[in-house]
């Protein structure tokens, strides 16, 4: 019996080995969603702690891109840079299709749209890859779309802040101590409500070019347009590089909410201003107003411990911004619920002032322009592959050097790494980082100076308008601490700009530079005569671009403020075509 026995169990092992080795790979294993996910469908809004030299603050940003959460839409990206990778498409990647996987720097050269790669290595030094072992974190041989995620989160965030040096703040100064001289008429120092009543009447005599603007260049006496530039002096150089204010993310941990995170932050803002070196801030440490102060301080013993800071990261932030960014986008003020008396918003400019610091938070441009490099890198392919074969080899590249950029993305674009490329495996490829533009975030930081041209500059497009002169004093009567009218140089705070811009777009905040170039706005609203007549594009048309008579400007212009506004020019146009229907 044991003999039959013994048989049957050794063909039936045959049979299990046999039907082990010829079954497919596993399927995907179904691991949990990461945080990326998490914050895609809650659609988290974004905090920032700025570190400034007196206090901290916290300022909340909800972002979203073309109409999506900022999340979602690396979210997205980094997805598609995963399907292509995928070249079976079993929803997994194997050892093979990750050798293709572009390295942190190429993606996030791919979020800019760009599609340059730089093969520098050789046979002995091959180029840089993503180790399989890295990103594989189970070890099951297989990455799946969560542990793609997780692997290139923290090397290429969705959102990151970008370290900047300012050269423009001691240029800002210079204009500032222009302005002041300019109108400060009496010149006692300071300048008054009826001072700033007359400003655009007398700065009217630095516009050069007669377009009822005042640029910077203009002021500053660098422009060269007009003989007023000329007969003027340069007023000095650009001021030394100067280092700004640490800004911190609050990251978000686990489980959702901002306290891991806040921890951390609290530390940081902790170790920042603890001069006695106790563990706790006092007020005069900090520098909090004292009825935040006292809010924050729980339990009432003076000193502010890393707890009570976390409650204060995760409370209410001290001004809440709602920024949108892409076709159609605008960015609005929300109200910062309970912090405005310690830090006053602004309204038309999207700027929150704390004590002596003054932040406006900027948004770069609404649209990514990627720019279209296939007629380059089809010109390259078509030039090498001479004999019309549809494909190029690595060995034709390599004996080619001028070819370079070719070769360089031969590795990620070659789909089947048969080390040809062929035209729709470069189409792909192109095709693919277009995609990637503008699916990352920028934070950006930079020191104007005590500027008050930027303060008066309220669209940011580095010119002073007549309307904005004119409503001057509207603007800038929240630095009139001592409530006496006007407003000394100690009393206007330092200027600082949050831009906030895509990966791969340009960012213009204001022009702070000395010689720094203006963004000539095209009117896009209103009827056509209101924009035809509206040649500098400051949204009023004057007397001076008005071709009609007086008469009829008279009449547009209803508040008799010598420029016709949008409104005006809508009302008046709706009554006309009321009229001519009847």
């Amino acid at each position: 019996m044991r003999r039959l026995i013994e048989p049957a169990l050794a063909a039936l092992v045959l049979v299990c080995a046999a039907a082990l080795f010829a079954a497919p790979p596993p399927a995907p294993k179904a691991s949990a969603p990461t945080t990326v996910v998490k914050e895609q469908a809650k659609a988290e809004p974004l905090d920032v702690v700025y570190l400034g030299a007196d206090r901290p603050a916290v300022l909340r940003l909800h972002v979203t891109l073309d109409g999506q959460p900022a999340l979602a839409k690396w979210n997205a990206y980094v997805e598609k840079v995963f399907k292509y990778l995928d070249r079976d498409k079993n929803g997994w990647l194997s050892l093979t299709e990750m050798k293709r996987a572009p390295t942190s720097q190429q993606l996030a050269q791919f979020m800019t749209g760009n599609p340059y790669l730089y093969n520098a290595g050789t046979a002995a030094s091959p180029p840089a890859r993503v180790k399989f072992e890295t990103v594989d974190a189970d070890r099951d041989g297989q990455v799946t779309l969560d542990e793609f995620k997780a692997y290139y989160l923290p090397l290429v965030p969705p959102i990151q802040i970008q370290p900047s040096y300012s050269y423009a703040s001691g240029t800002a100064d210079v204009l500032t101590e222009r302005l002041f001289a300019a109108l400060d008429t009496n010149k006692d120092g300071k300048i008054s409500k009826e001072e700033l009543a007359l400003a655009d009447k007398v700065l009217a005599r630095f516009d050069d070019n007669d377009d009822e603007l005042i640029s910077q260049a203009e002021l500053s006496g660098t422009n060269t347009s007009g003989y007023g530039g000329f007969a003027r002096a340069r007023l000095g150089m650009r001021g030394p590089a100067t280092a700004n204010p640490t800004l911190l993310m609050v990251p978000k941990g686990d489980s959702g909410k901002r306290k891991t995170g806040a921890l951390k932050i609290a530390r940081d803002v902790l170790t920042r201003y603890d001069k006695d070196k106790d563990g706790k801030l006092s007020r005069e440490e900090c520098g909090f107003p004292k009825a935040l102060f006292d809010k924050i301080d729980r339990n009432k013993d003076g000193k502010l411990n890393v707890l009570e800071l976390v409650r204060w990261i995760s409370d209410k932030p001290d001004a809440e911004f709602t920024v949108k960014l892409g076709t159609g986008a605008a960015m609005m003020r929300r109200p910062a619920r309970g912090r405005m008396p310690v830090a006053a918003a602004r309204k038309d400019t999207l700027s929150v002032t704390l004590d002596n610091v003054r932040i406006t938070v900027l948004p770069g441009a609404g649209q990514v322009y990627a720019q279209d490099y296939a007629p380059f890198f089809n010109q390259q392919f078509d030039a090498l592959d001479k004999d019309k074969k549809g494909f190029i080899t690595r060995r034709q590249l390599q004996a080619n050097r001028q070819y370079a950029y070719l070769l360089g993305v031969l590795d990620v674009a070659d789909a089947n790494a048969d080390g040809k490329l062929t035209k729709a495996e470069l189409k792909a490829y192109l095709a693919l980082v277009k995609a990637g533009a503008g699916t990352q975030l920028t934070l950006s930081l930079t020191n104007n100076g005590q500027g008050l041209f930027q303060a008066l500059d309220s669209n940011g497009d580095g010119q002073l308008s007549v309307r904005e002169l004119r409503s001057a004093w509207e603007r800038l009567k929240e630095f009139d601490r001592d409530k006496d009218g006007a407003i000394s140089k100690k009393e206007f705070p330092q200027q600082y700009t949050l831009a906030v811009a895509r990966s791969g777009s340009y960012f213009y905040a204001g022009g702070t530079g000395m010689s720094g170039p203006t963004m000539v706005r095209t009117p896009n609203k209103g009827p056509i005569w209101f924009r035809k007549m509206d040649r500098n594009g400051d949204g009023d048309v004057s007397r001076t671009e008005w071709l009609g008579t007086k008469e009829d400007f008279d009449k547009i212009d209803t508040n008799g403020d010598g420029l016709i506004s949008l409104e005006e020019a809508e009302k008046y146009d709706a009554r006309m075509r009321g009229s001519a229907r009847k």
